[in-house]
């Protein structure tokens, strides 16, 4: 139970990093040249030399630590909804730091994301959760995993191409799902690589990197993670932050939950206790959750602080 309380609050931490580094990020970027109008090595000058874009880009990375040690003590359906947690967290960055008013949709949307997290709390089985390497590697390579991380996978990749296809119209929404899309499998992944690095075992951490499955999920993380960031900067130079922030956010809560449900069988608890009832409340809270996303992540994006 207490190793849970601390994965909470790692992953409020984690997810308040993401959001305010986004929100530098998305200032950063909006004053750069396009993507796909510069060089590779010109790209990597423009980003690096930008001083907003730089420091949200560290937020973000260093965010990944915490979010590891968060999925290391407690399943992704438990950690990933708190990123809403992190744009609640985002306005009251604003409101200290840029001086910004929070306004009553804001704090409607706040309330709505309290009630829906708290709902999820008192849904969710609260044990400590356990996974080996073994037992992340025998769920990964299962037929119904390899076609959900596959198919959704690819989907990314639709995106992607239709959006180049269509000359980067609409670019703001199809690089956002795709940005969402494979950010919540670098989440999954993650979560996979820490099923072999609890860091309340070193036994464990030094006998999983004698396995070679557990360092290709590593890398498949990191590339994951990094092809994420590089669609949401087209999205956000392409399109409107309105647009992209709530449909960014949303994928890259749910995605996680249901690769949670599929790959690491999170939700067995509710059928072999037969919790049907609290399975009901957590699918709404999670709705709860995803609505005042929505909302607050519009409103800050309306805001200009994505």
């Amino acid at each position: 139970m207490a190793w849970v309380i601390l994965a909470i609050f790692l992953g409020i931490l984690s997810y308040s990093m993401l959001n305010i580094g986004m929100g530098l990020q998305k200032k950063g970027a909006s004053s750069l040249p396009k993507i796909d109008e510069q060089t590779f090595r010109q790209n990597i000058k423009n980003f690096v030399t930008s001083k907003p874009w730089l420091i949200g880009f560290l937020l973000i990375q260093i965010q990944w630590a915490f979010l590891a040690f968060a999925l290391d003590l407690a399943s992704v359906s438990i950690i990933t909804p708190l990123m809403s947690i992190g744009m609640v967290a985002l306005i009251i960055f604003s409101f200290f730091y840029l001086k910004e008013p929070i306004s009553k949709v804001e704090l409607i949307g706040i309330l709505i994301i309290i009630v829906g997290i708290a709902a999820l709390g008192a849904t969710s089985p609260l044990d400590d959760v356990e996974y080996n390497l073994d037992f992340v590697l025998d769920h990964m390579s299962t037929i119904p995993s390899i076609i959900f991380l596959s198919m959704t996978f690819l989907l990314s990749i639709f995106f992607i191409v239709l959006g180049i296809g269509r000359k980067f119209k609409n670019a703001d929404i199809l690089f956002s799902v795709a940005a969402g899309i494979t950010d919540a499998l670098g989440a999954i992944f993650l979560r996979a690589y820490m099923g072999g690095a609890d860091f309340r075992n070193g036994d464990l951490i030094r006998e999983a990197a004698t396995h070679w499955g557990w360092w290709v999920i590593f890398v498949l993380m990191i590339l994951l993670n990094l092809t994420a960031t590089l669609y949401l900067q087209v999205a956000y130079q392409r399109g409107k932050a309105v647009i992209v922030a709530p449909i960014f956010a949303v994928l890259a809560m749910i995605v996680p939950v249901i690769g949670g449900i599929l790959i690491f069988d999170e939700w067995n608890f509710y059928f072999t206790e037969s919790k049907f009832g609290l399975m009901v409340g957590k699918i709404i809270a999670l709705v709860v959750v995803s609505v005042g996303a929505i909302l607050l992540s519009f409103y800050s994006a309306r805001q200009g602080r994505y």
